[in-house]
């Protein structure tokens, strides 16, 4: 019996859900090569996306660099605050830049020559300080670190505001990450 299909083509029996018992032939002729394509595009989704929900559970090497850079200035920040009370000027030469600059809650600016002159002469001096609030957002070489800070101490005899929000800039200079900005601005307590 000769078949009218075309050659290549081969005749795929499938049930008839239709259930009227009739089959048209035509409906039933499947191309060779669009079979194995279809399977190859099939098998290309099921990698695709096994391959996205895999990457998509793995923490990204961007995260954790984040996460690492976020605790290296939390950690420096911490031994700043530190230098600061102890007005220990070897630390606070290693974590300023060399142009730093600081701005206090009242508007007086100072030069890393300045800031650490005025600790080690006890001009400026802190018994405590304390930080809350804090988060850091890293932009590639640059950090910038934002919250909220309670400061007891002194500036030429006159007492530092207590409540504070704070604007930190953090610069990775030769390796090592440099503060090269510190801003404060008084909170003032609505009543």
């Amino acid at each position: 019996m000769q078949s009218n299909r075309p050659s290549g083509f081969s005749l795929f029996r499938l049930r008839d859900l239709s259930g009227s018992g009739c089959y048209d032939e035509r409906q039933w002729v499947i191309n060779k090569g669009e079979l194995s394509m279809r399977r190859t595009i099939v098998i290309a989704v099921l990698v695709l996306t096994t391959a996205s929900i895999a990457l998509g559970q793995r923490p990204s090497a961007s995260g954790d660099r984040r996460g690492s850079i976020e605790q290296v200035i939390r950690q420096l920040d911490h031994e700043r605050i530190q230098a600061q009370i102890d007005a220990d000027a070897a630390a606070l030469e290693r974590i300023y830049a060399a142009d730093f600059i600081g701005i206090g809650p009242s508007g007086a600016v100072r030069t890393k020559p300045q800031v650490i002159s005025d600790f080690t002469s006890g001009e400026l001096k802190f018994q405590s300080i304390t930080t809350d609030e804090v988060q850091v957002r890293i932009y590639g070489n640059t950090a910038v670190e934002t919250g909220r800070s309670t400061m007891n101490g002194q500036d030429r005899g006159k007492a530092v505001p207590r409540d504070n929000r704070f604007t930190r800039v953090w610069v990775k200079q030769q390796g090592h990450w440099r503060l090269v900005l510190n801003h404060y601005s008084p909170l003032i307590m609505q009543q």
